[in-house]
């Protein structure tokens, strides 16, 4: 995979004291099947070499760069892993923003948390149906608050990945069918 890319994730938030506390990722917890293809986990402490290193982590809304809500360089996100995953602490800043965020929490409008990140070590075993992809490593690059989270307890959306990707030599089956369905 190259630097430039990298995966978005989606977990579960809530707000206490204008901060936003959470899991972004909880390990061994399988996503929904993605690309009707494969099945996703995290490894406990995934993040492990990533956090150590000082990885400047910015936490946004929606995905949007220009919509910061924090980062852990200047102490606003805090990220530690434990027992249960990948934990979260956000205080906002005090914009419109952050206030809208924080009441769109406490409304229960918005539940959801997305992560982004780039796997550097990964794990596919193909014996499952579907297959199923561990990620053992991966670089922190973003948490974002989102409303759009994509399945239960660990949401996911996919930038730039496929099965296919990994394994060339497997048939790709969105094409068999387009090409049944007379696409």
């Amino acid at each position: 995979m190259k630097d430039t890319d990298f995966e978005i994730r989606t977990a579960t938030l809530t707000a206490a004291d204008q901060k936003l506390v959470g899991y972004a990722v909880k390990w061994n917890s399988r996503s929904e099947v993605l690309w009707d293809e494969f099945v996703e986990q995290f490894a406990p402490n995934a993040f492990k070499d990533s956090l150590a290193a000082g990885t400047d982590v910015r936490a946004l809304y929606e995905h949007d760069h220009t919509a910061l809500l924090g980062r852990n360089t200047s102490g606003t996100l805090v990220l530690s892993e434990d027992a249960t995953g990948l934990r979260f602490e956000l205080t906002p800043p005090d914009t419109q923003l952050g206030r809208d965020v924080l009441i769109l929490v406490e409304r229960g409008d918005i539940s959801g948390m997305s992560f982004g990140f780039r796997a550097l070590k990964d794990q596919w075993d193909s014996t499952q149906q579907p297959y199923v992809r561990t990620v053992l490593a991966a670089e922190l690059r973003e948490i974002t608050v989102t409303s759009l989270p994509a399945y239960r307890e660990t949401d996911i959306q996919i930038a730039k990945r496929s099965l296919l990707t990994q394994h060339p030599e497997l048939v790709d089956l969105r094409s068999h069918w387009a090409y049944l369905a007379g696409l």
